[in-house]
């Protein structure tokens, strides 16, 4: 054999070391399953609405579990999906920093020599705008409880409901249904329970939903929805799995002095002290009989045994309905959360439950970055796909924005 055949010999046998060599990798091809996307359409609270760094802005809206959601299901089959989008450049929160002024993004900056999340002025001009379209698709309104979904004149009461609503006695349900979806995602009881805990257990507007309440019209809304369409629905995280509620003492107890009811205490172990006592504390509010911590700032253990019986049931309501409703795909958000406690690598990158570092939650402490809004998006989708027998594709986590250092 001369050299010339010998080199071809040796290449053919290259090539076949090197074929063999190669994975077998099973071929992915997105397909619907039994579901129809063609017209995908979201139904929640702040979440679904893109809220993050503590206002509502296109930002946000653009990073959304809802829209990163609708993007993954444009493969099999959804045609468009459509926002009531902030016309401004800004955005717009409920923290109150003056008369008629409310904040807007968080950003992190230089206070007091420490790196802090501080609010930026929000766009109160934003609350004003009137974008109803027949085309909207996202039907998230930031504080939105499930009671309020069917509440007529909720666009009176509540200004982010007002931007998009078809009139001013209309009801989220009524608009969202007008929209004749083939599929559904409703993640929707969060602030059943969170408004109180935010408030740090006062009553009257922020008031836990009584669960009988709870559950007559959770099973009312989704018997509306599933008429027509398939839905995805995500149950309630606790408390204890939010940034908010854990970041002044994530590295163990401190017997702050509170105020409790009219006496005066240290506060015991596992009660929560709320991220927004930060300013009092650096006052020296919580260190002296004198300045105690006042009781607002505080989820005591009576509060957030209130809190985990009312979760509980709200989640054993959800599953109850949706294991009993094959049109219906539920995803465990509660799991998610605690799982996102102990510290995940996706990706390549590791992320946690950590205030500012985790990479998951925005500079609130309580709404997701566009990172975590993907991995909400890809919880959805793993629902969706087991349920229905659909093949949905991932949404690449990389591609979203996490916390932006200065």
């Amino acid at each position: 054999m001369n050299t010339k055949h010998i080199s071809i010999f040796s290449l053919l046998l290259s090539s076949m070391l090197l074929w063999q060599c190669e994975p077998n990798v099973d071929s992915f091809t997105p397909t619907s399953g039994e579901a129809d996307f063609t017209k995908f359409i979201a139904i929640g609270d702040s979440y679904t609405a893109g809220y993050t760094d503590g206002a509502l802005g296109q930002r946000g809206q653009m990073e959304s579990f809802a829209y990163i959601l609708s993007e993954q299901l444009a493969y099999v089959g959804s045609e468009s999906f459509n926002q009531p989008l902030v016309e401004s450049e800004g955005s717009v929160g409920t923290t109150v920093l003056a008369p008629n002024q409310n904040n807007g993004y968080f950003q992190l900056q230089i206070a007091n020599g420490d790196l802090s999340p501080v609010p930026t002025m929000g766009d109160m001009s934003i609350f004003t705008e009137q974008v109803y379209s027949t085309e909207n698709q996202n039907f998230g309104v930031p504080g939105a409880k499930a009671i309020h979904l069917g509440y007529g004149g909720y666009a009176q009461a509540n200004p982010f409901f007002y931007r998009f609503a078809s009139n001013l006695n209309t009801t989220v349900l009524t608009d969202a249904l007008a929209a004749q979806p083939t599929f559904i995602s409703l993640w929707i009881g969060n602030n059943d329970a969170l408004a109180y805990a935010l408030a740090g257990g006062k009553e009257g507007n922020d008031a836990i939903t009584d669960t009988d309440v709870f559950g007559a019209v959770y099973s009312q809304i989704i018997q509306g929805l599933t008429a027509n369409a398939k839905v995805v629905v995500g149950n309630i995280p606790n408390v204890d799995d939010i940034p908010f509620f854990n970041y002044i003492l994530s590295d163990g107890h401190i017997p702050f002095v509170i105020e409790d009811e009219g006496t005066i205490r240290q506060l015991q172990e596992g009660e929560k002290v709320l991220l927004t006592a930060s300013t009092l504390l650096g006052m020296g509010y919580g260190q002296s009989l004198e300045m105690p911590l006042p009781g607002t700032y505080v989820l005591d253990a009576e509060e957030l045994a209130e809190i985990d019986e009312a979760i509980t049931s709200y989640n054993t309501t959800i599953k109850s309905i949706a294991d009993n409703n094959e049109s219906i795909a539920l995803v465990d958000m509660n799991s998610l959360l605690k799982e996102l406690g102990k510290g995940l690598i996706i990706d390549g990158n590791v992320y946690s439950g950590e205030f500012v570092t985790g990479g998951i939650f925005s500079l609130d402490g309580i709404h997701v970055t566009g990172r975590g809004s993907a991995i909400i998006a890809n919880t959805f989708i793993e629902a969706i796909n087991k349920q229905f027998g659909a093949k949905i594709p991932m949404a690449n986590i990389n591609d979203y924005k996490t916390v932006e250092f200065p």
